[in-house]
């Protein structure tokens, strides 16, 4: 699959123009022209985002100046386009079922500035390496077996479980050697991740357990509950006794108090006598209420009598009926004066005595109510009596023991911290030996897993299955470079070792090993070049596609000249270079951007 036109609106100073390439295409022009952009374009409409920037929409969108882009990349068989506005963000593919997600899966690589690739640590490097551009390393080298070998010289107990453990952690692996070595080393990192964890839960739990090497007390927790359950029921039984007769001590003496104010009262007699005045105070109360009625009654009559000589007295002595003067009347007047003098002294004499009568009524009418009183306390006094001694009834049993209610406390404070040691100890001693045990065995474990994570790491077995694969990487780079460089006393090479942070590439000349950051500029240009061209030819993706910026302008141009000879050999590889460097033998591939 090839690349064979963009279309570009909107990216930079690329506004509505439209580039075609071939297998080798140089895109040739000043600095700013927009050769980068049309890389940068293509890389967007592949990967919906530029490489080396944030993938959001807004950082997006900084890089056209009209707020909008549009690019339509047309490939041998689909055309993807892709708009980018500030609402949104679309790809267009035709035909629509292309999946261009699946076609860009394999193109996606951490490379897009060889110096950060190259500037990372060894380790990291070889990792790369190792997971992402080596070809295919099965050999016949039995991994599984050095592993399993490994433990022999471990001071393990029984090496046949741990073995068992280890393979059984790597039995579901597939896939070429190389593959199962890295994804064993993922899975006994995973392993080694949840024993640490496991170990760590041991020991929280050891250091949870307590023992207490100062008990003295029983060994038997039965003996322990058996005097628990003794003390506990003595101790109630002793509370109920004290409480009743202290119950008991306190009514008897309410009742003795009350017997106390009774007697000062009177006796029974006393009672009797105070009931029989009563009833003769009453009668005579009566007695004087019936008199004073009597002598309010004298008052009235006489009250009457006075109105009628009143009547008379006033009339002047003029008849009633003849309203003239009477003689017969007149005669009577004097008598009923003298008569109504003896009524008026009467009726003083009467109310004098019905005043006394009253006084006399008031003072028994106090008697009365201070006798009543009197009775009433007594009543009081004998049923609160009563009612006391009814409650009191027969003292529980009192329990057989010399001890005291806070004596037993102490007792059984003392039974249950012993129960409490004694279990503790017991259970310290039944669970820390179990415990210990599966310590121990996440020990070798633990132990088991360094030990393989170390030999499936980078630098260990993985390093032992790529030695063929990186020589054949470098066999592949050299052949480029001999083809490129026209220079067949420079080879290709990969420093693989097993120590750790000892990985390097670069070439060697005249029998000489030279790193790759002591290269000449233009043989750096031309090794990665080599590398890109092996990274790209060993994708998957059916678009096998090199972008690269500003390689060549650190090469003479016989090394360009030499360089583009060996490209056009190459045919399932797709080119699309920039720089600024103008020579012939790029004039044929050439397409000028202004």
């Amino acid at each position: 699959m090839r690349i064979k036109s963009i279309h570009i609106d909107g990216l930079h100073n690329a506004l509505d123009k439209t580039y075609d390439f071939g297998d080798i295409t140089y895109l040739f022009g000043h600095n700013g022209a927009g050769k980068s952009t049309v890389l940068q374009a293509i890389q967007l409409a592949l990967l919906g985002y530029i490489p080396g920037t944030a993938k959001n929409k807004s950082d997006i969108l900084r890089h056209s100046p009209k707020g909008d882009i549009t690019i339509e990349l047309k490939l041998d068989d689909v055309t993807i386009t892709r708009r980018i506005w500030k609402m949104g963000n679309r790809i267009d593919v035709d035909p629509v079922t292309y999946d261009v997600a699946a076609l860009v899966k394999e193109l996606e690589l951490p490379i897009f500035n060889f110096n950060e690739f190259v500037g990372q640590t060894a380790n990291k490097l070889k990792d790369y390496f190792i997971k992402n551009i080596l070809p295919t390393a099965n050999g016949e080298l039995n991994w599984q077996k050095i592993l399993a070998e490994s433990i022999l010289d471990c001071n393990f107990e029984n090496k046949a479980v741990i073995v068992d453990y280890g393979m059984s952690i790597i039995d579901d692996l597939d896939g070429d050697a190389l593959d199962q070595v890295v994804r064993a080393n993922t899975k006994f990192k995973e392993e080694q991740s949840y024993n640490k964890s496991e170990l760590q839960r041991l020991q929280n739990t050891i250091d949870s357990l307590i023992y207490y090497e100062d008990y003295t007390g029983s060994t038997d927790v039965t003996e322990i509950n058996s005097k628990l359950l003794s003390a506990n029921l003595i101790r109630d039984q002793l509370l109920r006794y004290n409480a009743a007769d202290t119950a008991m001590k306190s009514t008897k003496e309410e009742i003795l108090t009350l017997q106390m104010q009774v007697a000062k009262m009177g006796d029974e007699e006393k009672y009797h006598q105070i009931d029989a005045d009563l009833t003769a105070i009453r009668l005579e109360q009566d007695r004087l209420i019936s008199a004073i009625a009597e002598k309010r009654d004298e008052i009235s009559v006489l009250n009457g009598a006075d109105a009628t000589a009143a009547s008379v007295i006033n009339s002047a002595g003029v008849c009633p009926y003849t309203k003239e003067s009477c003689n017969s009347i007149l005669a009577k007047i004097d008598d009923l004066k003298a008569e109504s003098e003896v009524r008026k002294a009467k009726k003083i004499e009467l109310q004098n005595e019905v005043t006394h009568l009253n006084d006399e009524l008031n003072r028994l009418r106090s008697d009365i109510h201070n006798l009543e009183t009197q009775l009433a306390t007594f009543k009081t006094l004998w049923g609160r009596i009563d009612s006391l001694k009814k409650t009191l009834g027969d003292l529980p049993e009192k329990p057989d023991t010399d001890k005291t209610v806070e004596e037993l406390a102490t007792e059984i404070d003392y039974l249950t911290d012993c129960k409490a040691k004694l279990q503790a100890n017991i259970k310290y001693n039944e669970t820390i030996e179990n415990i210990t045990n599966l310590k121990f065995e996440a020990e070798m474990r633990s132990t088991a897993l360094s030990l393989w994570v170390k030999k499936t790491d980078t630098n260990g077995l993985q390093t032992t299955l790529t030695e063929k694969p990186f020589e054949e990487l470098a066999d592949k780079m050299t052949g480029y470079i001999h083809q490129m460089y026209r220079n067949t006393d420079l080879k290709a090479h990969f420093d693989v070792s097993t120590k750790a942070n000892s990985f390097s590439f670069g070439l060697i000349r005249d029998s000489v090993y030279i790193p790759y950051d002591l290269l000449s500029s233009g043989e750096k240009c031309l090794y990665a070049l080599a590398l890109m061209i092996c990274i790209t030819d060993n994708t998957k993706s059916p678009l096998k596609l090199l972008l690269c910026d500003d390689i060549f302008d650190h090469l003479d141009s016989v090394a360009i000249e030499n360089t583009f000879k060996a490209l056009k050999e190459i045919k399932d590889v797709q080119f699309i270079f920039a720089g600024v460097k103008d020579c012939d033998a790029v004039k044929d591939v050439m397409l000028i951007i202004n």
